[in-house]
């Protein structure tokens, strides 16, 4: 055959062309515009064609890994052969090691049944389960191949739940239900009146929807009232005063407020600053500046209206948080006192009691601003605390010595001896009136219990001892069940322990090396002790959850 002439069909081309833009007299360049794409046409006009007219025939492959197996024709299964699997009796003949597997498969069997879409060919297809290490873990026996495509989806799903199964959380009403019927079908064991009164608390049960009350979550956390004495759960949070420019100036107090979820924290920059505790943005409310005091010491009142607060001045203020007025209380009449630094609030809210000088505290009516009685101790008062009605308080003198005052009489009713003091400095009396903790400034802290109020025991023998902190104590803080201590000193970095109070016992998990403590200046608890603050030397409140009472 001869070669084509590239010159000559460049120049036929190009009269082609010229005939189709300038006009063309010849017919042949007519016919063949517009039947571009009558060739394509016809090809895929055949292959349709070719489709339609084989039924049986499949128009795509499953690829089920290294080893393709096709399935242009579907396969044959001898359902009279001995190697047939019956999947629905081998469920039946599971024994109790496989009973999640059964549930599991009952679950995706009521996720296919509730299937809002299904495609008929999972059922024509048929995959290999030996042609892949991936699939071999699916087969219910070692010598089972093939299966259709709606028996692969529901071992897939079976195996998605075996390995992620389904969290206790997400288990509705309706399934404990089952499951407990369940069992006592299995077990025979209930009586018929045990089944009559599960079935009324099911019932009730039944009402209760995880997404639409949180009864069922808190009905099973205040069956758990005792917290591990081995282990502490708590987790850090954002800090409490996060909300505000970060500064180094010492805070010297915080406090929760005993109705919401608010805290105030006060310091040496004369600011008191009060703040909505969410964990997660900690907004501050507002910020109250006394100009001509520093803070040393401020407590919300037992109502939450009104907060009071105190520093080396001879007076103090009382902030009312509904009306924002600032009340300044000028001292306490017929008394000289340069400081009222230290105070303490009692629990009715009737009193509030000032550490005065010479041993002396000095207990003021909070409703009229007013002397109401002077209780002395031997030389000086360190640390006071109130029991839980109001009616006593306790003074801890610098030589070791408790007080007990009963304010109606204005006399000491008992008085002991703390074990091995050496510099007294803090004493705090637990919510419950059961035990009673000194702190001194060897880093000894006494844990007592009742007998200590007994009238004869003069010199009672503490609970524990406890030897955690080598440095002084200057914090100890009961919880509101008092089952937590927190021990604290500000003089030695990272001075930090929390105390299961019912063993005498330090967690060890908390804190560790890594908690950002610094120097310890003050802590607390939330009324429900669901959190926990810790203001530092460097002006950060650490603000943690403890779990075991979140939600509480």
């Amino acid at each position: 055959m001869a070669p084509v002439n590239k010159k000559a069909k460049r120049e036929s081309s190009e009269k082609e062309l010229e005939g189709f833009l300038f006009g063309d007299a010849t017919e042949e360049l007519w016919e063949k515009t517009g039947h571009e794409l009558d060739q394509q046409l016809d090809e895929a006009t055949s292959e349709q064609e070719a489709t339609e007219e084989e039924d049986t025939e499949e128009a795509f492959f499953f690829d089920s890994g290294p080893v393709s197996y096709t399935i242009d024709a579907p396969v044959a299964i001898n359902h009279d052969s001995d190697n047939e699997v019956d999947y629905e009796a081998e469920e039946e003949k599971q024994s109790t090691d496989n009973e999640s597997d059964s549930e599991s498969e009952d679950e995706s069997d009521k996720e296919d049944s509730n299937a809002a879409w299904e495609d008929d060919d999972d059922k024509r297809l048929m995959i290999s389960l030996s042609a892949s290490n991936i699939t071999k873990k699916l087969r219910n026996d070692v010598d089972e191949d093939i299966v259709d495509g709606a028996e692969y989806s529901r071992r897939l799903r079976k195996q998605f739940n075996k390995i992620y199964p389904k969290p206790d959380w997400a288990t509705l009403p309706s399934e404990i239900k089952a499951e407990r019927k369940r069992k006592a079908v299995d077990n025979d064991d209930s009586d018929d009146e045990n089944d009559e009164e599960d079935e009324n608390d099911l019932n009730e049960e039944d009402r209760l929807d995880l997404l639409k009350s949180t009864m069922g979550i808190l009905s099973r956390r205040a069956k758990n009232l005792t917290i591990s004495p081995k282990k502490l759960d708590i987790l850090r949070l954002k800090n409490a005063n996060r909300a505000v420019p970060k500064s180094k100036t010492l805070i010297t107090s915080i406090a929760f407020h005993p109705n919401a979820q608010v805290m105030l924290t006060a310091g040496l920059d004369k600011t008191l600053r009060l703040f909505q505790i969410d964990g997660k943005i900690n907004p501050k409310i507002q910020s109250v500046v006394f100009k001509d005091m520093p803070i040393y010491h401020a407590e919300f009142h037992p109502s939450g209206d009104q907060i009071v607060v105190s520093g080396r001045r001879q007076f103090f203020y009382i902030y009312d948080i509904q009306s924002g007025v600032i009340d300044r209380c000028p001292g306490i009449w017929g008394k000289e006192e340069k400081s009222l630094e230290k105070f303490s609030m009692s629990p009715c809210g009737r009193y509030i009691a000032f550490l005065g000088t010479s041993g002396t505290i000095i207990i003021v009516s909070y409703l009229t601003k007013k002397w109401y009685c002077d209780l002395k101790l031997n030389k000086t008062v360190e640390s006071v605390d109130w029991s839980s009605d109001g009616n006593f308080i306790f003074g801890f003198g610098s030589e070791g010595e408790v007080y007990q005052f009963d304010i109606e009489k204005k006399e000491c009713v008992k008085r002991w001896v703390d074990d091995g003091c050496i510099g007294a400095t803090v004493f705090r009396a637990s919510p419950n009136e059961k035990y009673y903790a000194t702190g001194s400034s060897t880093g000894v802290v006494n844990l007592y219990d009742r007998s200590v109020l007994e009238p004869e025991n003069t010199r009672p023998k503490p609970i524990k001892a406890i030897l955690n902190l080598p440095t002084k104590i200057n914090n100890i803080i009961f919880n509101h069940d008092s089952q937590l201590m927190v021990i604290t000193s500000q003089f030695k970095k990272d001075q930090l322990k929390v105390i299961h109070v019912p063993t005498a016992t330090a967690y060890a998990n908390w804190p560790t090396d890594r908690t950002p403590l610094s120097k310890v200046v003050c802590v607390a608890f939330s009324p429900n002790s669901d959190y926990l603050a810790i203001s530092n030397d460097r002006g950060l409140v650490l603000l943690y959850t403890l779990k075991h009472y979140a939600l509480q």
